[in-house]
């Protein structure tokens, strides 16, 4: 629908043409169509019915009764009344007497007839003529729309509320029942408006399209402001839009929320379902109109003149006051958002490169709690900074000599964090916060600032200090569902499905095109403002495959250089989904390679681990006689056939379309941790410390990218006084359970050892971080040898069948002697962790690496 009113060029008649031109009833001589006059000395309708008003023929451009009169309203427009008989007629306008220039059906040069049908008993008939448009219309066809208010003798008018002057006259050249008229002449300041129809107050609109309702005010920010009038002829509402000053930043103009400049702020929300929309800010309530948004619908918007930077505005639809699903800050305990100026808030130094990375694959992914990490004293983090976010950034701490805190990380090595919930949520710490409240805005009890701008720049401080520490910064986000369905449905319940997906009963329905579109515009944000350098989709299975791909490639050609990591969990809450088909799953995973979208491989993890809360162990407990899942998830569970067309089965574990799609991992933050698993299964001592190493070994070493949870590395357990029932759903319990005791660094200086040793062993070994699809399939060659499983790969593609390096995975309680092939081969990393040696055994419950050279 057309809803900008553009110049209309007029077109071009044919060079050679025709003696003559049939036209409705009459015969126009083809002339080639002559540059226009500025100003018309004449303009004329001819047509079928002129005749009927005393001419001597129809068609006739000539005829006296036929002429318009120039209008005395400083318009330019020209018009005329006659009185037509009952019947059907066609008509143009001609200009200056002849047909050499003449305009037809939406303001066309040559254009086709206008049609006119006069009604029984005839009536009175308004054409109406504008010289730049060469909009030729009629107020049977037409309505004859001027806006008129207190700024029109500033524009040219010979008096303000004059519905008679068309110096305010709205269009409606391509009939879409829309009409509009944009302008630069009205001075800056208040000024009020209604929509007057054919000239004359006995029809009239104001505020939302009610007869001869309240004026709508609207205001210039200043001298020269473009001022878009736009008229619906439907619902009658008139919706004034003013321009000018500095735009809102680039990725946000055409997002909605609170968008400041220093001139104004717009205000606009999406409400589908009602009209009544208004937003008070500095006390004084303002009414929102129908905006027209290219990739919205139903979209409300008022523009606020002033500088409202970091004060408070409250949305209204109906009778309820609702939030902005799009504030970027919130008063905190309210519905209240607050009007920000994000682009002008860095953090301080301005802001440091992102760390580099070649492709995703080389990622080591580190889940954490901004609580969990810091808020045991034992982290070393100064007492402020405990359980705040930026006691994630604190440098210099310890505890019994090793190093705590980001430090630590650094030590590790790990190549990017994974944040739990640092968005707004609803609930009270220590609970997770996988209960979001507002999108947009960082999580108030993680603050220790308190003005909006400060608390902004806090969160930017996070991410730039884990960069100047050369760690990227992953957000878990969760845009399945909100902490209940308070938190939108006073806006409109489309927001929701209407069978709940997620198992919190209030799932969001990104189905809805704005929907889609509000999550889209959330992870814009995030990525824009904070510098994030990727999401972890909770519950991605609730999801549309189709609308992550549009997100992830939308994010990806937003931010080009970012090389931005994507992933999540493909299922949903426990529920049956009647649109299984269309959702994230691993067999709709490779449609999203384009996105560089990849998932959780729970069936790895399970193959591995066994159940995550119960007592069954996977491969890591001993002999298995189906090495399969290890062998396909060791080389990333690549489909069988190099293709992205979604999978039969949804849940086909070979389902990777580049080895960048499978997060590698056997402990996140639900369910029993990996050493709590070990020990709820009865194993202890040496041995469970072995599996532990093992089923991380399986990790690291696998193709695509490996994920571990906080404490992971130095055996951090969830068990408090034997309560494994807490620790298997931990999300709400105290810091006694979830906290990381950094003592256990120290008791456990073995299994820290080793996750440090095989993330450098992996960053060292290209062979165990392949980049395609056709490098899996041709450059990695597994065997098994009873519950052995036995990988040769090679880092060279020019040489595929020639292994550089080969892992041994051995879950039994014997030694197991790998045959290598010829040339000088090392053993360089076992139970214990980095090792140089040329034997050829690879132990009991051991991941052993043996590369050549």
């Amino acid at each position: 629908m057309h809803r900008t009113r553009t110049r209309r060029r007029r077109h071009d008649a044919p060079a050679a043409a025709l003696s003559v031109l049939a036209l409705g009833c009459g015969l126009i001589p083809a002339l080639a169509a002559p540059a226009q006059a500025a100003t018309p000395a004449a303009v004329s309708v001819p047509g079928t019915f002129n005749t009927e008003i005393g001419c001597a023929s129809d068609w006739s451009p000539n005829c006296s009764q036929a002429q318009l009169t120039a209008r005395t309203d400083g318009s330019g427009a020209w018009s005329k009344t006659v009185t037509l008989p009952a019947g059907t007629y066609a008509y143009k306008a001609a200009i200056d007497n002849s047909w050499s220039e003449n305009y037809g059906a939406r303001a066309q040069s040559y254009g086709a007839d206008i049609p006119l049908q006069i009604p029984a008993g005839g009536r009175n008939v308004t054409f109406v003529y504008d010289p730049v448009t060469h909009w030729i219309t009629d107020d049977v066809n037409s309505k004859i729309v001027t806006a008129a208010g207190s700024f029109q003798s500033e524009i040219g008018c010979n008096a303000d509320w004059a519905p008679d002057c068309l110096k305010s006259w709205l269009q409606d050249i391509d009939g879409d029942g829309t009409y509009t008229w944009s302008t630069t002449a009205i001075p800056a300041g208040t000024h009020q408006v209604k929509a007057a129809i054919d000239q004359s107050w006995t029809e009239s609109y104001g505020q939302n399209g009610i007869p001869d309702g309240a004026n709508i005010s609207f205001t210039v920010p200043a001298a020269g402001a473009k001022t878009d009038f736009t008229y619906n002829s439907t619902t009658h509402v008139l919706s004034v839009q003013t321009e000018g000053g500095t735009d809102p930043d680039p990725v946000a103009a055409g997002s909605l929320g609170a968008l400041y400049t220093p001139a104004r702020t717009t205000f606009r929300i999406w409400s589908p379902d009602s009209n009544q929309v208004t937003v008070t800010v500095g006390g004084q309530s303002r009414t929102l109109q129908p905006k027209t948004l290219s990739g919205y619908s139903d979209v409300y918007e008022v523009v606020v003149p002033g500088d409202w930077k970091n004060q408070p505005y409250q949305f209204r639809i109906g009778n309820n006051a609702v939030r902005d699903p799009y504030a970027r800050m919130v008063k905190p305990g309210t519905n209240e958002g607050i009007v920000m100026d994000t682009d002008a808030i860095e953090p301080a130094g301005g802001w440091a490169p992102t760390p580099a990375i070649t492709k995703r694959e080389d990622a080591v992914i580190y889940e954490m709690s901004v609580r969990n990490f810091t808020i045991d004293a034992s982290s070393g983090v100064d007492s402020a900074k405990r359980g705040k976010f930026l006691g994630l950034v604190q440098t210099g701490t310890t505890r019994n000599g090793m190093k705590t805190g980001i430090d630590h990380l650094k030590e590790l090595g790990v190549t990017h964090v994974q944040l739990m919930p640092a968005f707004d949520f609803n609930s009270t710490v220590p609970n997770w916060g996988y209960d979001p409240q507002n999108f947009n805005v960082p999580e108030e009890q993680f603050s220790q600032a308190a003005a909006p701008e400060d608390r902004v720049r806090e969160f930017q401080t996070v991410v730039n200090e884990f960069h100047k520490n050369g760690i990227r910064v992953l957000m878990d986000v969760v845009y399945n569902h909100t902490y209940s369905k308070d938190a939108f449905q006073n806006i409109t319940s489309k927001y929701y499905t209407q069978t709940d997906l997620s198992g919190t009963g209030n799932s969001l329905d990104d189905g809805n095109p704005m929907v889609s579109r509000m999550i889209r515009d959330s992870l814009t944000y995030w990525a824009d403002t904070y510098n994030i350098d990727g999401f972890r989709f909770d519950l991605i299975g609730v999801h549309s495959y189709n609308n992550v791909d549009n997100w992830a490639k939308h994010l990806n050609a937003t931010f080009p250089d970012r090389t931005l990591q994507i992933h999540g969990e493909p299922w949903s809450g426990g529920v049956s989904d009647p649109q299984e088909a269309q959702k994230v799953r691993y067999g709709t995973t490779a449609a999203l390679a384009a996105g560089h979208v990849g998932v959780f491989n729970g069936a790895y993890r399970d193959a591995i681990k066994g159940g995550t809360r119960d007592r069954t162990l996977g491969y890591m407990g001993g002999a298995s006689s189906n090495t399969s899942p290890i062998t396909l998830g060791l080389r990333g569970s690549p489909r069988t056939t190099k293709t992205t067309t979604p999978l039969a089965n949804p849940w086909d574990p070979a389902f990777t379309y580049d080895p960048e799609q499978t997060i590698n991992y056997v402990s996140a933050h639900d369910d029993l941790n990996l050493w709590d698993k070990i020990t709820y299964s009865g194993v202890t001592g040496t041995r469970a410390e072995q599996m532990h190493h093992f089923a991380t070994g399986a990790v690291l070493t696998s193709q695509g990218i490996p994920f571990f949870y906080e404490g992971d590395e130095f055996r951090h357990s969830k068990v408090v006084n034997g309560d494994y029932e807490a620790a298997k759903n931990s999300y709400n319990v105290g810091d006694n359970v979830n906290a990381l005791q950094w003592d256990e660094k120290a008791s456990h200086a073995a299994t820290f050892k080793y996750y440090k040793d095989a993330i450098a062993l992996r960053k060292a070994t290209p062979a165990l971080r392949l980049g395609t699809w056709d490098a899996v399939n041709s450059q990695i060659a597994s065997r098994t040898e009873g519950s052995v499983v036995i990988s040769s790969i090679s880092s060279n593609p020019a040489a595929p069948t020639t292994p550089d390096t080969i892992v041994v995975y051995n879950p039994t309680a014997s030694t197991y002697t790998v045959a290598l092939p010829a040339g000088t081969w090392k053993k360089v990393l076992d139970s214990n962790g980095t090792t140089s040696t040329t034997t050829t055994t690879a132990g009991s419950l051991t991941v052993s690496v043996f590369r050549k050279g």
